[in-house]
């Protein structure tokens, strides 16, 4: 694996630490937090005590990449995970590992546990962190646990309500008219934003994509009820073999049919997770598909919606596609080749996941 921008995850060696989240302090213990224990950091062992049922850990490595205030992850297995950072591009909370959709690029392949309590976890995770910066809330599917994730924007509304989030969800849920009114209520003084992705103007390839019969339905009515209640909505579109030439169908579908559209996103194929074992069923390169990128771009703008491109390396795409593309990949799994170095346009250019290193890895190209 590459050296990715910044690293977020570490073995410990430490087996006395609670697992869990936690606030991470820089050499001393601060003012007690009514929502985290305190994790402090030292680069050299501690002289004497920081506390009463403060807990500790001497590791120069995790001090020199975390800043004070981070919120770091205690795993089962003796492992830290930077979940929130002040040096990061991009902070996310996983909320749940279930899902209902079995989708055929998921990143985060979905487990079958009960794992409600992490969504609560996270709203105290979130508001430790306190921050004015948007933070991902991801899965699995978030929507999973309704009750548990509208007491989850309870809390978070309650105690850092300046702390602005993005739910990304497959939107079934929002099938559900009662629990998208409930949702809607609570986006008032939140700035909440639902990434709900849509590969398809049709059933058959959405429902091919996602693993699930009858979810398109679902989230062609989930996307209605959201958009007729207010919620301000993303919409997403991964392009693959399947679905390529469905982009500008998909776009102008949006433009017709849904409310409250910010934009639309459209995502290149991140090579981790299920992704990587269906990789050479599922990927195109950007360069067979470019026609359809600028057509869909042109439903966009025709219909009054902005379309996005995330996470493509800029050398990819047409001269006419550069504009639209933003840098987007997390800087814990971004990396640039050493064939960037020299490029005029790398600061701002999303570069590569540091996934798609070796047989998936399609090589930088001269821009012209």
């Amino acid at each position: 694996m590459p050296e990715v921008i910044r690293k977020d995850q570490f073995l410990i060696t430490s087996d006395k630490l609670t697992p869990g989240f936690v606030i991470l302090r820089k050499d001393k213990a601060k003012d007690t937090s009514p929502f985290l224990d305190q994790l402090v950091l030292t680069r050299t062992p501690a002289l004497s005590s920081l506390g009463v049922g403060i807990q500790t850990l001497c590791d120069p490595a995790i001090y020199d990449a975390i800043d004070d205030g981070d919120i770091g992850f205690l795993g089962l297995k003796g492992n830290l995970r930077v979940t929130l950072s002040q040096r990061a591009n991009h902070n996310t909370v996983l909320v749940t590992e279930r899902c209902d959709n079995r989708c055929l690029f998921c990143s985060q392949p979905p487990k079958e546990n009960n794992d409600d309590w992490l969504l609560l976890q996270s709203a105290m995770a979130i508001a430790a962190f306190n921050t004015t910066s948007t933070v991902g809330v991801s899965g699995g599917e978030p929507l999973l646990y309704r009750e548990t994730f509208l007491r989850f924007i309870d809390f978070v509304k309650g105690h850092t309500p300046h702390t602005p989030l993005h739910v990304l969800t497959n939107g079934r849920a929002f099938a559900d008219a009662d629990f998208t009114k409930a949702v809607a209520q609570r986006c008032e003084g939140l700035h909440l934003v639902f990434g709900i992705p849509l590969y398809a103007s049709n059933a058959e390839i959405h429902d091919h994509l996602v693993g699930a019969k009858g979810a398109f339905a679902d989230t062609m009515l989930g996307l209605i009820n959201a958009g007729n209640s207010g919620i301000p909505i993303e919409l997403r579109f991964i392009p693959t073999t399947s679905n390529r030439f469905q982009l500008a169908s998909t776009v102008e579908l949006a433009a017709r049919c849904f409310s409250s559209i910010t934009q639309i996103s459209v995502m290149n194929l991140e090579p981790t997770g299920w992704a990587k074992k269906n990789w050479h069923a599922l990927y195109i390169d950007p360069s067979m598909y470019s026609a359809e990128l600028e057509n869909g771009l042109e439903a966009g703008l025709a219909g009054g919606l902005p379309v996005v491109l995330f996470n493509y390396p800029l050398c990819h795409l047409t001269p006419k596609l550069r504009s639209h593309a933003v840098k987007s990949i997390s800087d814990w799994k971004n990396y640039y080749p050493d064939e960037c170095t020299e490029c005029i346009e790398i600061s701002r250019c999303s570069g590569y996941f540091s996934s798609s290193k070796g047989k998936l890895h399609s090589p930088p190209r001269r821009i012209r």
